[in-house]
């Protein structure tokens, strides 16, 4: 499974730390959300954060500075949603989806976050909203195949009916960035790594 972290928008007061310790964990990427970043804000984070890590970051919004910096990718919302000219072709893409009919045109990305689909963590009153039998009508669908990764109250418990519905990857956001103590993200992240190897997700 892809593992996937996504920052809070409120800063954390060891926001920088925490990246990189997600990222020696094993995750693939952390998603660098910050909407209400100007872009010298977003520029000043991204050099905060040591360069050997870029590589495993996607952006959700300010896509000119992927010219910039060595980002993996960038990801598509609602209010970013156009590429702008003159990025590197490596870059990948990903955008997030909210209802089971927005799943269209997914070869044009690496992945896409489907959201809700437990409680939300880190939003107050944003439950989820897609039935175990949304999802598995949803995985009936050839082009789903390998591309949806969960978002919205993900814990470590969910990751095996996570892989037997047939989603490629899990995205965390308030489980990791609600700890205070980098011994208890270290905590979080161990519990992580231990059920993917021991379930071989």
């Amino acid at each position: 499974m892809k593992l996937i972290a996504i920052t809070p928008e409120l800063p954390h007061r060891r926001e920088i730390e925490f990246i990189t310790h997600i990222l020696d964990s094993g995750f693939d990427y952390v998603h660098l959300r910050k909407p209400d970043y100007e872009i010298s804000q977003l520029r000043k984070y991204i050099e905060s954060i040591p360069s050997q890590y870029h590589n495993r970051l996607k952006l959700h919004s300010h896509f000119v500075l992927a010219s910039e910096f060595n980002v993996a990718g960038l990801h598509l919302n609602r209010r970013f949603n156009e590429i702008p000219n003159g990025l590197p072709q490596k870059i990948k893409l990903s955008r997030s989806c909210h209802l089971a009919n927005e799943l269209t045109g997914l070869n044009r990305y690496e992945y896409v976050l489907l959201s809700p689909i437990f409680n939300s963590i880190s939003k107050r009153g944003y439950s989820s909203k897609f039935s175990q039998g949304d999802l598995i009508e949803i995985f009936k669908r050839q082009e789903t195949y390998d591309k949806i990764v969960a978002l919205g109250g993900i814990i470590p418990n969910h990751l095996i009916q996570l892989s037997r519905l047939g989603f490629a990857g899990a995205a965390f956001l308030g489980y990791l960035f609600n700890s205070d103590a980098i011994t208890d993200l270290d905590n979080k992240l161990n519990n992580i790594q231990n059920i993917t190897k021991c379930y071989n997700l």
